[in-house]
């Protein structure tokens, strides 16, 4: 992200578009924060809930 403030071309659009540096900076942070946590979400392993099945116990098959 560094890179991206100190180009110059970078600087030069900001200045016509009349875009301050910190708020470009606060642009590109709350994108990259965005995009992290877009791609936790596709790699996260999906939640399976596990199923508990009762068995009949033997002795409520055996007629009780």
């Amino acid at each position: 992200m560094s890179e991206v403030l100190r180009d110059p071309m970078i600087r030069q659009m900001l200045r016509a578009d009349r875009v301050s540096l910190s708020e470009f900076a606060k642009l590109l942070e709350k994108a990259a924060r965005a995009s992290n946590a877009i791609s936790f979400e596709e790699s996260a392993i999906p939640f399976i809930p596990r199923v508990f099945v009762e068995h009949p116990s033997v002795c409520g098959e055996a007629g009780h």
